[in-house]
């Protein structure tokens, strides 16, 4: 006689969570409703509340804010990126039916989707919101490795008693929260470690919530495409599709040495990864090499005053990244491509590190002087830097905040600190769009000109 035994269950409409006894061992069973408000919505695991690493996901995150923001635009395909010449950068479920697809040139995906809506990135609002949700993850452990802005690893071992309840009663509840609270939706993975957390999370988009247990790690990716493993680019998809290694399961049965013939250093982590093995904890200290922003032009410029004042506002937009997660630049990178699509970067050590704009700016644009011209054209202009992290163990020396009591006569560029960080402090009351440049209204008064009104 089959023994009886239990699996765990939470209702993710009513967080009601239990277990369901059963009395055979029939994996094909399916999910039962919620015993309390009869919902669908119950997830039922074997290993649900002993898993403790989690890989949360904003789901099509711009988009959702931006549908967020105008429910006029619900059940629309929708995508965030640049004008004709630019790229997609986010698009929403809707617009994905249509093949549509992050880093897609925007002209293919207003081909593909003639009533597409596109949308120009509001990257600062986004940061906004996505550091709302962050904040939201810390309310549940101190243990929180951001991938980017809109996702993150959490380990919730060691919460049960601060929270009262189980890691996976935690998330439903957060999921819960964000949907109330924020207005967008997340999907859960809830796994034995990071990498499967992270390939847990994919299997049910949007605002899903799926486990994969520590027992069924290495058969549940036993015929699955190489390409889940979490890292694994095309380059080396490629070359393992090529040697005949099309399944997990086949990196998990292939020899040692010839795995590193084919991946080098990189073998033993992809064959952990394919029996379901990850050694790696959360980094919470773990910071960003770079910080950049770019743009595409509508129609390629030559004339120096547009270039700057475009560099002006990335350089703003960088420092800003820069002052949210408390770094400062060491370097600055400008990056300039041709129509014929030639790029060019120039790079240039600071004096000191700083995250203030105008100093940001400053060196930027003595960069581009250097390389414009009335007969050179750009299509692309990105400004970005190296920075250091203080909190992460960084070895630059962050340069001293301005003395506020200095003579004016021997300011060294501290007043106009002082006058960017009065003008941060209105831009977050009012709005960084109601705060502009000379320069760039001058560049704005310019682009008028040169495409009047129809009307």
């Amino acid at each position: 006689m089959t023994p009886a035994h239990s699996k765990g269950f939470i209702c993710r409409d009513c967080l009601l969570a239990g277990h369901y006894g059963f009395a055979g061992q029939d994996e094909g069973l399916s999910v039962p409703a919620c015993p309390s408000c009869g919902g669908s919505r119950v997830v039922l695991h074997d290993e649900l509340f002993s898993l403790t690493m989690a890989h949360i996901d904003c789901d099509a995150f711009y988009c959702s804010v931006e549908k967020r923001d105008n429910p006029d635009l619900n059940g629309k395909p929708v995508i965030v990126g640049g004008g004709d010449r630019g790229v997609v950068a986010a698009a929403c479920y809707v617009a994905r039916q249509y093949g549509i697809r992050s880093a897609m040139p925007s002209w293919q995906a207003r081909k593909a989707c003639p009533d597409l809506i596109v949308i120009k990135p509001r990257m600062s609002h986004y940061q906004h919101v996505g550091r709302q949700i962050r904040q939201m993850m810390l309310s549940l452990t101190p243990l929180v490795q951001p991938l980017s802005i809109d996702e993150a690893f959490l380990d919730l071992t060691g919460t049960q008693k601060l929270h009262k309840k189980s890691p996976a009663e935690v998330l439903a509840a957060f999921q819960q929260r964000v949907r109330s609270e924020i207005g967008v939706t997340v999907s859960v993975g809830l796994a034995q470690n990071k990498s499967m957390a992270k390939i847990a999370s994919d299997q049910d988009k949007p605002d899903g919530y799926y486990v994969i247990g520590e027992v069924q790690a290495q058969s549940w990716l036993q015929d699955k495409p190489v390409q889940i493993l979490f890292g694994l680019g095309k380059v080396s998809t490629k070359k393992l599709n090529a040697a005949g290694l099309h399944k997990c399961g086949d990196i998990a049965a292939c020899p040692a040495p010839r795995l590193r013939t084919l991946l080098g250093r990189d073998a033993e982590r992809v064959k952990q990864f394919a029996c379901g093995i990850d050694p790696r904890f959360v980094e919470t200290s773990r910071a960003a090499k770079s910080v950049s922003s770019e743009t595409t032009f509508a129609q390629n410029i030559s004339a120096l005053p547009d270039l700057l004042s475009i560099a002006e506002t990335l350089a703003q937009s960088v420092s800003q990244r820069l002052k949210d997660q408390q770094m400062d630049a060491v370097n600055v990178t400008v990056k300039l491509k041709r129509p014929n699509h030639q790029l060019l970067t120039r790079t240039r050590r600071l004096d000191r590190p700083t995250q203030m704009a105008h100093r940001l700016f400053e060196v930027a644009a003595e960069l581009i002087e250097k390389e414009a011209s009335p007969d050179k054209s750009w299509r692309l202009l990105g400004v970005g830097v190296s920075v250091v992290d203080e909190a992460a163990g960084g070895t630059e020396k962050a340069e001293p905040g301005p003395d506020l009591f200095a003579p004016l006569d021997q300011d060294d560029g501290h007043r106009q600190d002082r006058l960017e960080e009065a003008l941060d402090s209105v831009r977050t009351k009012l709005g960084a769009e109601l705060v502009k440049t000379g320069r760039r209204f001058s560049f704005e008064a310019r682009k008028q000109k040169k495409t009047p009104d129809k009307t």
